[in-house]
């Protein structure tokens, strides 16, 4: 064996990465490609290595729901006692569909201020002396938000769990919410916003997103205006609306049961009532509303590559091709040996790597498709992402494809839910999107069951050509008069004209 065949043979085992489950709970999955340098060429089987083993079983462990008080708050048990830790997470069904108008990324704003300050038996703790606080649980006080969801995580040894629950319940009733802190949390969201619009990629998903969803409430990204335009009073207007017993959920996983759960947190809940106020108003889930032209062009002039992405409606949470959606999601961007990576990578040597994700809510959702590439090359990457995705449509997969691409999914379902932290994440996404928990438990049987021709048939339906939007980023001068070519109707705007507070990227 020569050394090229050999480099490329490492390479192509163990180093992809199959696309993931977050689309169960309506949150964006990433499908990366595998690393290593473009253009070795796919590599022959070989005598010397062993034959794949058996698929390994999908282990869900039971999991327990009931509600702490008359109204709530909601707790998830799932009992795994082969560690003594417990992973934490309290979550909040609010996530940024609930900013307020022209205040985009006010629910990121607010995660990451609930562990700048809280009250503790009745005296105020700053946010270095609740770090401290976890530190000594041998944790760490993790935060987030998402679509439909803010939550605050932490795991310990089981022996502190009673403590480590103690501290996240403060910080998830009685925050401080300070000034001062909030200056500094804006100050490193405006720093990591403003990196994003400088890199070809992150701006391009920011687009996209924009863009695809259109007025639809999922299309709202943060703007260096909108973070601007988030004040103390925002921030303590969403916490007094949105976190109620009725709208929390405390999910544990791993060395603990339910009936010393239930022990350990009605005493923290107890007394916690529904405020008067009436019901929080939820703004209605609404599918991809598209309202510019289906080629976008945006010129990033110092950009040192160009990002290239394909997008394609997407089937709803809750709809009965949902599977096939996700396998053929799997099939064009799932992995090393995917479509679009065999196309753009392996066979042409144009990226270090081609993948997709979907991103699926309950009324709708989103296929994107993306790689990296010089820009010289753009235009021919785009249409050879074009073709790929198209191309289950016309060439379904053959047995041996659609085997590896199941086996994939299946497994990054298991590896992530082989640790307590996984499974929390899992479960609470779930709670979080309004799916039942027992979704967990049919996934790999739902994906077992789709064949060839329920992808072939969900591409024909879903993605006709005429449904598919490419968008370009980077310095569009360097990708020269093939790109022009590509769609006479394109649309091209400059990067530091655009407004993404608009669908139309206008005012």
């Amino acid at each position: 064996m020569d050394r090229r065949a050999c480099l490329a043979r490492l390479w192509g085992h163990g180093l992809a990465v199959p696309l993931g489950l977050t689309g169960l709970a309506g949150c964006a999955t990433v499908v990366r490609a595998g690393g290593g340098p473009p253009g070795l060429g796919e590599p022959d089987p070989s005598p010397l290595l062993p034959p794949p083993g058996e698929p390994v079983p999908v282990h869900v462990p039971e999991v327990e729901q009931e509600l702490l008080g008359e109204v709530g708050p909601t707790l998830i048990v799932a009992e795994r006692r082969d560690l003594p830790l417990v992973s934490i997470a309290l979550r909040v069904r609010c996530g940024s569909a609930a900013d307020p108008p022209g205040r985009s990324g006010c629910a990121l704003l607010l995660s990451q201020m609930l562990a700048r300050g809280a009250m503790r038996q009745g005296r105020p703790v700053d946010g270095a002396t609740l770090a401290r606080q976890a530190e000594a649980l041998g944790g760490s006080i993790g935060t987030g938000a998402q679509d439909s969801q803010i939550w605050l995580d932490m795991t310990v040894m089981t022996p502190l769990l009673p403590q480590a629950l103690a501290l996240l319940v403060d910080l998830l009733r009685r925050p401080l919410l300070p000034a001062a802190e909030l200056q500094q949390v804006r100050a490193q969201a405006l720093d990591g916003l403003g990196l994003r619009l400088q890199d070809p990629a992150l701006l391009a998903a920011l687009v996209a997103r924009r863009t695809v969803w259109g007025r639809s409430l999922h299309g709202a990204v943060p703007t260096p205006e909108s973070l601007s335009a988030v004040r103390r009073e925002d921030l303590l207007t969403m916490h007094r609306r949105w976190f109620r017993p009725d709208r929390v959920a405390v999910v544990l996983t791993g060395d603990i049961d339910l009936a010393a759960a239930r022990a350990l947190l009605r005493p923290m809940f107890a007394g916690w009532r529904i405020a008067d106020a009436p019901m929080p108003h939820e703004m209605p889930s609404a599918p991809p509303q598209p309202l510019l032209p289906a080629t976008l062009l945006v010129d990033l002039p110092r950009a040192a590559q160009t990002a290239v992405l394909v997008c394609a409606p997407h089937v709803a949470l809750d709809a009965p091709d949902r599977r096939a959606g996700q396998m053929a999601a799997t099939v064009i961007g799932g992995g090393y040996s995917a479509r679009l990576n065999q196309a753009v990578r392996i066979r042409r040597g144009l990226s270090y790597g081609a993948d997709a994700r979907i991103e699926q809510q309950r009324a709708g959702g989103l296929f994107i498709a993306q790689a990296r590439t010089a820009s010289r090359h753009a235009a021919e990457v785009a249409q050879l992402m074009r073709e790929r995705v198209l191309s289950p449509g016309r060439e379904p997969p053959t047995p041996e494809e659609l085997a590896a691409r199941r086996a994939a999914l299946i497994g990054s379902l298991a590896r992530r839910l082989d640790t307590d932290e996984g499974l929390n994440a899992r479960l609470g996404e779930l709670w979080a999107q309004g799916i039942g928990l027992g979704e967990l438990s049919c996934f790999a049987a739902g994906i077992a069951g789709v064949e060839s021709m329920d992808v072939q048939r969900f591409v024909q339906r879903h993605w006709p050509a005429a449904a598919l939007r490419t968008l370009v980023v980077g310095p569009l001068d360097a990708a020269g008069p093939a790109l022009a070519a590509l769609d006479p109707k394109a649309l091209r705007l400059a990067a530091a004209d655009l407004v993404l507070d608009s669908p139309v990227l206008r005012r």
